[in-house]
């Protein structure tokens, strides 16, 4: 009797966790792909993946034979997105890159904006699109909220259209980051359009620099016929996007899925471009509804930050950077693209250090302290600052005490002020601060990426 309840319970709890399963499976397979729910798991899911992640993952899966040919020039697109204020910064970018412009019925780079002119590269006119011409002109938008917006940009047209430079330059500046989310969507379709069949398509801002030996080492060992999305994760759970940035990569499969099996989402991908803030969370939210979501497997290999603020942090010390951000000057990009011209191989964080100029890792003494520099940087809640902190030497001895957590201490003398970080940077001239690194630490990260 006892074995037969028994047996009647077993058969329950199966019975109960078939029936929690089926719906489970249903709910996923017919609740829409960009519902809360299915966002959150995603979110949990991909955030506990990021917390195993070994440090020496990427070095691993990186030495593995590549399985994808990619050459650059007929398997990639670069969509450049520019703005009227912000044109002079073009031409340097488009050299840095070693891009191929509109010519000869080949190109491997486009450039989209908010209006329509061209950008003289050496001897070659470089088109610039006006993909905000595009909703401008949609007649379905005639009435749509945020139509304000729209209005805005003829009123920047007007002017380009009347010669008055200078009032058009003070428009776009007002309202660029207005503008800026109506070019998303249309440059990603122009692109699709006019670049076929690539497998990957690339957006930049134009004040934006990829490494390409490191991309295309990357990119080797991703199948593009799959959709796939990478970037540098940002948002919360319900719209995690790719920083524009620090680059937005899609695959052919995920353009295709969006611009050919899915049009019918686009004309609403317009529509919300107009409330939109975030031109590059609206990619994300369209993608999503085709079922394309952000992979954040790879968010550690995109950066936001020039070189020299660019924050060198343990976990991803190994491993590859591709991107830097907030080059606004052309003479900047100019630096960058010289930086980097002649370096070979995959650039990881930690190379960035001694490529940038600074005294190899292994050779660096270990009472290492630089005067009228930081290696801090800006501090955030992840930095523990200090006040009435008498001299650089009882900031170093901070630093030591908080040895797990500390990369980098800065002592600025003005204030009195000892700031420690999580991380360490390049650094730029910083009068009247004192800086270090925590050494110990520093070198056991090079001997495991080195070994």
């Amino acid at each position: 009797m006892r074995w037969t309840r028994l047996a009647r319970s077993r058969r329950l709890v199966s019975t109960a966790f078939g029936i929690v399963a089926v719906w489970t499976l249903l709910l996923w397979l017919f609740t829409p792909y960009d519902h809360p729910a299915i966002l959150w798991l995603r979110f949990v899911r991909q955030k506990a993946a990021a917390l195993t992640r070994s440090p020496l993952a990427d070095q691993k899966w990186l030495a593995k034979p590549a399985r994808f040919r990619v050459d650059w020039d007929a398997d990639v697109a670069l969509i450049i997105k520019t703005g009227y204020a912000t044109q002079a910064r073009v031409a340097a970018q488009l050299h840095a890159l070693d891009l191929l412009p509109e010519r000869d019925g080949h190109a491997n780079s486009i450039v989209v904006g908010d209006f329509a002119a061209e950008v003289l590269l050496d001897t070659v006119r470089v088109p610039i699109h006006d993909v905000v011409a595009t909703i401008a002109n949609d007649k379905t938008l005639v009435d749509a909220p945020g139509r304000e917006r729209l209005v805005k940009y003829k009123s920047m047209s007007d002017a380009i259209a009347s010669g008055d430079v200078g009032r058009a330059q003070k428009i776009g500046r007002e309202i660029g980051w207005e503008l800026d989310a109506l070019k998303f969507i249309p440059g990603l379709e122009l692109a699709y359009q006019q670049m076929p069949n690539r497998k990957w398509y690339i957006m930049l801002d134009d004040d934006t620099y990829v490494f390409r030996p490191t991309l295309r080492a990357i990119l080797a060992h991703i199948d593009p016929s799959k959709p796939a999305y990478l970037g540098n994760a940002i948002g919360d759970f319900k719209g995690r996007f790719a920083h524009g940035g620090s680059a937005i990569l899609l695959s052919g499969a995920a353009m295709r899925k969006v611009f050919g099996d899915n049009r019918h989402i686009v004309p609403a991908a317009r529509l919300r471009s107009l409330t939109e803030t975030w031109g590059d969370k609206l990619v994300a939210t369209t993608f999503m509804k085709a079922g394309v979501y952000l992979d954040e497997r790879y968010s550690h290999f995109f950066n936001g930050e020039r070189p020299s603020i660019t924050r060198i942090r343990p976990d991803r010390f190994c491993s590859p950077i591709v991107s830097f951000h907030g080059l606004a000057q052309p003479s900047q990009m100019d630096q960058v693209g010289e930086l980097f011209r002649d370096v070979g191989g995959i650039l990881t964080w930690g190379r960035l250090w001694e490529i940038c100029g600074q005294p190899p890792w292994s050779e660096m003494p270990s009472d290492y302290v630089r005067t009228d520099e930081d290696h801090v940087g800006r501090t955030d809640e992840s930095t523990l600052t200090t006040p009435r902190v008498g001299s650089p030497e009882d900031c170093a001895r901070m630093c030591n005490r908080h040895y797990a957590s500390c990369l980098a201490w800065t002592w600025d003398s003005s204030a009195s002020k000892c700031h420690i970080s999580p991380w360490v940077i390049v650094g730029e001239k910083a009068p009247g601060r004192h800086s270090g690194l925590n050494m110990g630490r520093l070198k056991s990260l090079h001997r495991a990426c080195t070994s």
